[in-house]
């Protein structure tokens, strides 16, 4: 199993818990506009709160993944000295970016990746700061 395989299963993982506080933040919904206020009042809260730390944690498991899987893809582009960047899912066009033919548009795709990388984990660091403040 490569690096970028582990890095999809937490991808995976990510979005399997922004579903699952997609599905609490609905059920929350759904009993607010169900119940009145009363004994459930607290059983509500504790669902919204949950739900909201579920998003939270699954979106920032998501863009670390996001992150990790980008800088791999630069690290490989380095090593092999090309970028075979494919659009599409069904054997659609590709491109191949080398450094000996085309040494200006590989720079900036490796400035690119790393760098989208960089404002991925600055986000995710912004929004655990967000989530610990709030607690």
């Amino acid at each position: 199993m490569g690096i970028t395989e582990i890095f999809v299963v937490i991808l995976c993982i990510g979005i399997v818990s922004l579903v699952a506080g997609i599905i609490l933040m609905l059920l929350y919904f759904a009993l607010t506009s169900i119940c009145a206020k009363g004994s459930w009042e607290n059983l509500i809260e504790q669902l919204f709160a949950t739900a909201y730390y579920l998003l939270q944690i699954g979106m920032v498991i998501f863009l670390l993944a996001l992150a990790g899987m980008t800088v791999s893809m630069a690290i490989e582009g380095i090593a092999k000295g090309e970028y075979k960047l494919r659009f599409g899912r069904i054997g659609g066009g590709h491109t191949t970016i080398k450094w000996t033919t085309r040494p200006i548009r590989f720079a900036f795709q490796t400035v690119a990746f790393i760098g989208f990388s960089i404002w991925l984990i600055y986000f995710s660091i912004k929004q655990i700061r967000s989530i610990s403040k709030r607690r």
